[in-house]
């Protein structure tokens, strides 16, 4: 089994919890080992308990543990809420004496003086760098030397070096004087080249390589991320991001940018998605090839801003008033984020149709160590795109794969009308002609049959495990990375992961789940794929494993999970 060690920093936000835990991911991700972290914030700014966790192992890991090595509490309040998550080997930092076989003194105020005094200044100008003492402390109990440490720090406040050089004092001060009882060294790993990111910067990333030129959004949580690690890149990569004053505004104005020949997509979450819907019918009507990228969160309406769920698949599927081809692909982790973003875009300019993107709170937050992408991999297909001068052109033509020709404003003999009622080839609006309908519905709604047939299995499904395994776990998006990891402990269950929700890989579905135990994992109240895939497919999953207190799944919940639900038919989890 692997061998990992677990951190958690706990505070009130606002005391250097994020920093701190970014930080020591990123010293570990540097010494060649495996990193996942988890981050639960409250919605509010500053103040409220808050606690981000760090899972680094020797091994590939996909998911975070319930088990805390080293908790790092940054107030009181934190020792009371997490001390039970501490294993009985674990160590409890802080500077209050309590009473606990677990706890290890660390001397925040006498560490943070003695530097005070080395660059002449108050105790209560570094009482901000609390966390760094505790940081530097962790990172030597985990065999890791002052200097690797004292890199990353320096990195972090590049153009303050004043205050990274107190920082690295602070650094030397605590391997100086503090002498843990216990260390947690993980066995020796090679040094590798890696990527410590999240979601939110691998879709950017993704846009970028697949030659995103305009991206709209309304600041809202967790979208927000991926469109401000682009708004801070983009005047190097040659896009426009552009915030708008609502998320009304945001999709029409990419589906606008779409129509005039660039690639276009917008970012939002569950309440923004709930006012794109009208414009999505529009370009599902004029066959517009738009990309909408859906970070859920807990709903419904304002829900849990900053917390995790997966409840709005069935949304995602039919919003929009009327019938209209779309695609709906979910990655299931930071990799896939990538892959699929260009992926999303070839299939929207290639079938000429609106493209969702599942992502998820976790997926958007969760830092993890990633193989660098291979760009030789990445392929561009803009469809049938004209860029020069063509004659009797026809925006929708008919055509024998139901396609047409697209082009775009400034193009000679390129002249094209995009209109949101019923239109003939020539896109102008008809005269409500029943014929006339019927064709154009056909000619729209046939796309998805097109779809089934030309994409690739792998872009429709991953079958992990062996064929012959009797029970098989279900699911989609974030909960593939924990499931992965419970997979471990039970080398005769399979799972399949369905990655594109819409149009609806009946047939590959049914090869793999067919005659088997199945086993669906959701993180949402009621188990929405498990429905969808009954509706389709007429399999009924024997169990359901589904969690919705608005946190995503540890490994260890998943372990315990899958032995009582061949018992049982549906299992809650709660842990938090």
């Amino acid at each position: 089994m692997k061998k990992d060690l677990n951190l958690m920093v706990a505070g009130p936000q606002g005391s250097g919890i994020n920093f701190t835990s970014d930080t020591f991911a990123k010293v570990m991700s540097r010494q060649g080992f495996y990193v996942f972290t988890n981050a639960e914030l409250f919605s509010t700014i500053k103040g409220e308990h808050s606690y981000f966790r760090v899972r680094v192992s020797d091994s590939e890991i996909a998911s975070y543990s319930k088990r805390v090595d080293i908790l790092i509490p940054l107030d009181s309040k934190s020792i009371i809420l997490h001390k039970d998550e501490v294993s009985d080997n674990g160590v409890i930092l802080s500077e209050d004496k309590i009473d606990d076989n677990r706890y290890e003194a660390l001397q925040y105020r006498e560490i943070l003086q003695k530097v005070a005094a080395k660059f002449n200044k108050n105790l209560s100008e570094l009482n901000v760098m609390k966390n760094t003492v505790a940081l530097a402390a962790a990172v030597k109990m985990a065999g890791i030397a002052s200097e690797e440490l004292k890199k990353v720090i320096s990195e972090n406040f590049a153009t303050r070096k004043n205050i990274a050089e107190m920082n690295n004092a602070v650094v030397d001060e605590v391997y100086a004087s503090f002498n843990s009882k216990k260390s947690f060294n993980l066995p020796k790993v090679t040094k590798s080249k890696r990527m410590l990111i999240n979601s939110a910067e691998a879709v950017g990333m993704g846009k970028v390589i697949s030659g995103l030129k305009f991206q709209s959004y309304y600041p809202i949580t967790p979208a927000s991320d991926e469109s401000n690690y682009l708004e801070s890149i983009m005047d190097k990569y040659g896009f426009v991001v552009e915030q708008t004053e609502d998320e009304i505004a945001a999709i029409n104005m990419a589906i606008a940018a779409a129509n005039t020949g660039l690639r276009s997509a917008t970012s939002t979450s569950g309440p923004g998605f709930d006012l794109m819907v009208e414009a999505l019918s529009y370009a599902g009507m004029t066959e517009t090839p738009v990309v909408i990228f859906y970070y859920q969160r807990a709903g419904p309406s304002t829900g849990m801003p900053t917390r995790h769920e997966q409840g709005d698949i069935k949304f995602a599927l039919t919003a929009g008033h009327g019938e209209f081809p779309r695609v709906v692909i979910a990655p299931g982790d930071h990799t896939e984020s990538f892959y699929d973003t260009v992926e999303s875009f070839n299939i929207a300019e290639h079938y000429q149709l609106p493209v969702i993107v599942l992502l998820d709170k976790s997926m958007a937050m969760s830092n993890t160590t990633t193989e660098i992408f291979d760009t030789s991999k990445v392929r561009i297909d803009r469809g049938k795109l004209i860029l020069q001068e063509t004659s009797n052109y026809l925006r929708y033509k008919l055509t024998d794969d139901g396609i047409s020709p697209r082009s775009v404003p400034g193009i000679k003999g390129g002249i094209i009308t995009v209109a949101g009622d019923e239109h003939e080839e020539d896109g102008h609006i008809f005269s409500e002609d029943p014929d006339n309908r019927i064709t154009m519905m056909n000619k729209r709604m046939n796309k998805m049959n097109l779809v089934l047939k030309e994409i690739p299995e792998e872009l429709k499904v991953k079958f992990y495990g062996k064929s012959s395994n009797k029970t098989v776990i279900v699911s989609w998006g974030s909960p593939k990375g924990a499931i992965l990891d419970a997979l471990d402990y039970y080398p005769e269950i399979s799972f399949l992961q369905v990655r594109m929700m819409e149009p609806f890989p009946s047939e590959e579905v049914s090869k793999y789940l067919k005659g088997k135990y199945v086993i669906d994992i959701e993180q949402n109240y009621s188990g929405q794929l498990a429905d969808i895939i009954k509706e389709k497919t007429g399999i009924e999953v024997n169990s359901r494993i589904l969690k919705f207190n608005g946190r995503p799944m540890a490994y260890e919940e998943l372990v315990d999970a899958i032995k009582d639900a061949q018992k049982n038919k549906k299992v809650v989890l709660t842990y938090a």
